[in-house]
């Protein structure tokens, strides 16, 4: 007998390669996909936006004088999409992690300076005996373990002595050695220790040392292959001044936005990246690292006297759903995260709102919309229709749907500690495109 998930799995039109142009709309597909270059798996960032949606959208709609801005940029897929097709790209993205990232995938780099100077650093930290302390935080003596705290300030402190135009690679590869060498158990997206998946090793310097010299080696082998495809763009890239989706510069003018959204109650990406952020020195305190999630689209670090007024929206639909949540009408949760999840639902869709208005202004006339987002999120038993929800909005400003497909998530591991009574998994993404009206 075949079960449910198998009957589901069967529905859906299997893909091998890239999304074809002519894809029917409204369709449910699983991709075979193609292995990727090297550079887009440069730099960690969780539930990365897949190439192949970017490239069917700019192969489907766009031409060479297109320009296309991606507000939720994350580790730069859409950049990469428009640099290997020539088409002019504007960027922005709240989280300091994520500009390097794409700061890096953008620039052109010379392998054969990047070894030279990482072989210097090598040589100078091997033989310092005393290492300086820069760094401070929370816990920090817990999650790392001296020789490790030690060789990492030995490694920043040449890094920052390095030619200034080859510190960004530099400071990603520290950024990948800093996540490796924590005592995060391997695979973890957010700071969680579990003794009973795997001991954390003992760790020393040369450990450190071996790491970054490791992803430095990832990074070169990376930019060998993309060097050839940044010297052939003829466009541009250019990153905005603006860090937040909902403030878009108003003088902008695009012909497409192609993006991927924050899923809704899934990832706190400024918890997930903590570590990074300190030791690379993109935020100075702890409060500068809190103060971050002011910029984040539907944030969860709400203050208790903000939850407990309940949250209306205006779109019925949406609020019956947010006063389910709050009332725990499915499930109760605990101390409170009933009436936090409610507001969290209902700031994430007002962001969302707020940016789709902004979205308009830069957008030129008959200009487009494609986003990809979880389709369903499960909040306290609670189903929230996220791709539907943000496409009502968007429409009831302004937009036109004209397009949209479902894609299975085959392999989707979030592995966020989380009560799994009460928080469930996404299990495909929506692709929406949509029209600006007038």
């Amino acid at each position: 007998m075949i079960n449910t998930f198998e009957q589901q799995f069967r529905s859906y039109s299997h893909i091998a390669g890239e999304i074809p142009c002519n894809l029917e709309s409204g369709k449910f597909i699983t991709v075979e996909r193609i292995s990727p270059l090297k550079i887009y798996s440069l730099g960690f960032q969780p539930a990365k936006f897949i190439p192949e949606i970017p490239r069917w959208f700019i192969q489907k709609y766009a031409d060479p004088a297109f320009t296309i801005l991606d507000p939720f940029c994350g580790s730069g897929t859409t950049l990469l999409e428009a640099i290997q097709q020539n088409i002019s790209a504007y960027w922005l993205d709240y989280h300091p992690l994520s500009r390097l990232i794409c700061q890096v995938k953008t620039t052109v780099f010379s392998p054969q300076e990047i070894f030279e100077a990482t072989t210097q650093i090598i040589e100078k930290v091997s033989t310092q005996k005393f290492a300086p302390s820069t760094i401070n935080f929370s816990n920090k003596d817990f999650w790392f373990q001296q020789p490790v705290q030690e060789g990492l300030e030995l490694l920043r402190e040449q890094i920052l002595l390095a030619e200034s135009s080859l510190q960004p690679l530099l400071w990603l590869a520290f950024a990948s050695t800093v996540r490796k060498t924590s005592n995060m158990n391997d695979g973890m997206i957010l700071a969680a220790r579990r003794s009973h998946i795997e001991k954390i090793p003992i760790r020393s310097r040369s450990d450190v040392f071996q790491y970054f010299q490791h992803y430095v080696k990832q990074s070169v082998e990376a930019f060998v292959e993309w060097n050839p495809f940044l010297k052939n763009f003829k466009a541009k890239i250019q990153q905005l001044s603006s860090q937040d989706a909902r403030q878009l510069p108003e003088l902008l003018k695009v012909d497409a936005i192609i993006t991927s959204p924050p899923y809704i109650n899934a990832i706190d990406y400024v918890w997930a990246s903590k570590f990074e952020l300190h030791w690379l020195g993109l935020v100075n305190s702890n409060q500068e690292r809190l103060n971050l999630y002011s910029k984040e689209i539907g944030t969860e670090r709400i203050p208790k006297h903000g939850c407990k007024e309940l949250g209306k929206t205006g779109y019925l639909p949406l609020d019956q759903l947010i006063e389910e949540i709050y009332y725990g009408k499915k499930y109760q949760a605990t101390s409170g995260q009933n009436q936090l999840r409610s507001r969290v639902v209902y700031q994430y869709f007002m962001d969302m709102k707020l940016h789709f208005l902004q979205s308009l202004q830069v957008l030129k006339q008959g200009g487009y919309y494609c986003f990809s987002v979880g389709d369903v999120s499960n909040i306290c038993g609670v189903e929230i229709p996220v791709a539907s929800l943000l496409s009502e909005i968007a429409c009831d400003l302004g937009f036109n749907k004209i397009f949209n497909f479902n894609l299975l998530l085959k392999n989707r591991r979030l592995n966020v500690p989380r009560n799994v009574n009460w928080a469930g998994t996404i299990k495909h993404d929506t692709i929406i495109v949509m029209e600006k009206i007038n």
